[in-house]
Parts: C-alpha cells; structure tokens; sequence
C-alpha cells in the first residue's frame, strides 16, 4: 500500500468513527466569575448497574471544578450537569459523574451511552493499529462558544513505537503532520485549529481494528472498534497523547462506590 493510500484509508476511516462516536462524547464546561475556563471532554457510558448505570467517564482534573456544564450532541446551548461525582487524583487522575436519572431524560433523545460491552478487557491492538478519539480543544472554544459540536474534532492517530509502560500507552500529537479529512466542511476547516491538545483529556480511545480487520474499507464498520484507554494528558516533550490502559480503567471503575 503506499503512502497516498494509506492516508486515503486512514481518513475514511476518521470521518467514520466521527459519525460514530460524536453522539456519546459531550464537552464539560466550568465557568466562574474571575477564574479562567476549564474545559474537557467526556463520554456518556452504560456501565452494568452494580457498577455505576449511566455515567459520564472523564479525568480528575476535569471533574475536580465544580458546577459544571455539559452540551449533549443536538443540544443547542450547555446545561447543568447534576449528578454524583466519583474521582481520584493523579497518578491515576480519573473521576466519573454518576447522572441523576432526571438529568439523564432532558438529553437522552440526542446522546448516546457506550455499552460496558464496548470495552475491550485490556489494550492490545495490532501493530500500527489506527487509534481513533474525538473531543473538544480549548484553543477552538472562543470561535464556537454555545456551539461547540461544530468545532469537536476527531482524530485517528497511532500508538508510538517503544514507549509506554504497564500502565499507559502514547500516541502521536503532531500537528504539523495532521491532515484533514475529505468529510470536513470548508466552515470547519477555516475555523477549526489543531495545535494544542489541550482539552481532550478525557475523552475515551478507541482501538478502531481496522488494520486487524485486514485494511478493508469494505468490510471494515465503526462497529469493530472497542475503547482501548482513557487519554490524560499531552506529553509536550515527547510530542505525544498519554493514554491509560483500558484494562486499568475497568478496574478502577470495578472498584468505585456503587450507588442504588
């Protein structure tokens, strides 16, 4: 396969699992009168009921500021995100947001849950597999404020070769190298930027097995991919994304408090 169509390939499959994934992933948005904006991506799940039911899964350091707002796809303004709150601190820095079931109806009709089903029990891709996430950069939410959808991205990277340990993985942030795929509109693509990776902790890593699947665009779907990690933060000495394994993360989320 050469460069150009790998590239082809690769994009296709970026803009499917755009498709796919964009109903599950909502921004969460903390304002407060002279305090600067903190933003973050999350991921509506349903996790099995003895473990949690409908939850937003995100990082600590998302969680930690407090009220928040989120924006549900199809909504047209952020809303109040009411629910309880599950979290731990660096090194670990996950925290997951159990909804109330009233918060959970007034977005249901445009959001979507992950099925626990969806996980994959530990990361384990192919070599060079495609890696696919989608979330909301901080340095774009000026130019989208109250409508963000427009401006969250999705991106399918790469794990880096060599790197890594038991518990997280890397993947590539090299904005330099980014292309844009054939399914972004001319309006996205004046507005949207693509340099600064922060804002996308927390959103979930999918393993799209798409290079397991043999590279066929045919008879590859979205529906192969399994979430492989949670991203935590951007590595800007290593020039890479920081992603803890997903067999960490259902661990830990074994092992939170339950809630009736």
């Amino acid at each position: 396969m050469t460069k150009q169509q790998w590239d082809a390939l690769s994009a296709l499959v970026a803009d499917r699992m755009k498709a796919a994934t964009r109903n599950f992933v909502t921004p969460v948005i903390h304002e407060a009168l002279n305090e600067p904006t903190h933003i973050g991506s999350a991921t509506y799940v349903e996790l099995p009921r003895q473990v949690g039911g409908t939850t937003l899964i995100t990082c600590e350091h998302i969680t930690r500021y407090q009220d928040q707002k989120h924006l549900p796809f199809g909504s047209n303004s952020p809303v109040n995100l009411s629910g309880t709150t599950c979290s731990d601190r660096e090194p670990l820095d996950v925290g997951t947001i159990k909804l109330n079931d009233p918060t959970w109806q007034l977005q249901k009709e445009q959001a979507a849950m992950v099925g626990w089903s969806r996980f994959s029990q530990n990361h384990s891709p192919v070599p060079d597999e495609l890696l696919f996430f989608y979330g909301l950069s901080g340095e774009n939410t000026y130019s989208g404020y109250g409508d963000f959808h427009k401006i969250m991205v999705g991106y399918c990277s790469q794990e880096k070769r060599g790197t890594g340990d038991s518990e997280i993985f890397e993947i590539f942030w090299e904005p330099e190298n980014t292309s844009i795929t054939p399914g972004t509109s001319l309006e996205i693509y004046n507005k949207t930027k693509y340099s600064n990776a922060g804002g996308y902790s927390g959103s979930l890593v999918w393993d799209t097995r798409f290079v397991q699947k043999g590279c066929d665009i045919n008879s590859w779907s979205p529906s192969d991919a399994v979430v492989t990690g949670l991203l935590r933060r951007w590595d800007t000495a290593t020039r890479t994304l920081l992603v803890w394994r997903v067999e960490h993360l259902r661990k830990w989320l074994a092992g939170r408090p339950t809630w009736a």
